[in-house]
């Protein structure tokens, strides 16, 4: 500090109200700002975090609900599984549509439709495969007209 004391007393008086107004800015600037900023940021993910949770917890809630949906929806085993499938066709209005119907064995049915609405079609399997554990062991459809989704389909149906 040999050039401090070199200084004249002015302006070492000028150096060090220099400090005094400075030392608060800098450590404003380089310390409380950045710590400011990030502890605004810290809060902002916070909340995202929190509706996210809340969103989860909401949906944890239907997805028990789906789930005992899926529960009650088991199939009668009482009644054959061909029997069974020939009762979804007739409630879902897809009997007319089928052509053939071979059974390979017990657990094994192979559906062929004709002219069937694609959308209808895909609306009735569904269900099948998520809440009866019917496997859809092979599909081949064939697109017969484009403007109403109408198709050939033959369908490989097995009970799990």
């Amino acid at each position: 500090m040999k050039w401090f004391d070199e200084l004249t007393s002015q302006e070492q008086k000028l150096i060090k109200i220099g400090l005094i107004i400075l030392l608060p800015v800098i450590l404003w600037k380089f310390i409380y700002m950045p710590i400011t900023v990030s502890y605004q940021s810290k809060q902002k993910q916070l909340i995202k975090l929190l509706g996210q949770y809340e969103e989860m917890e909401l949906s944890k809630g239907e997805l028990k609900v789906q789930g005992n949906i899926s529960q009650r929806s088991q199939r009668d085993n009482n009644v054959p599984f061909i029997a069974w499938i020939d009762e979804q066709l007739t409630k879902n209005g897809l009997a007319q549509f089928v052509i053939r119907s071979e059974p390979k064995d017990n657990q094994t049915l192979i559906l062929t439709f004709e002219s069937v609405v694609f959308d209808e079609l895909v609306v009735w399997l569904e269900p099948l495969e998520k809440n009866y554990s019917i496997r859809i062991s092979e599909v081949d459809i064939n697109l017969t007209d484009k403007n109403n989704g109408l198709c050939n389909a033959r369908i490989t149906l097995e009970e799990n």
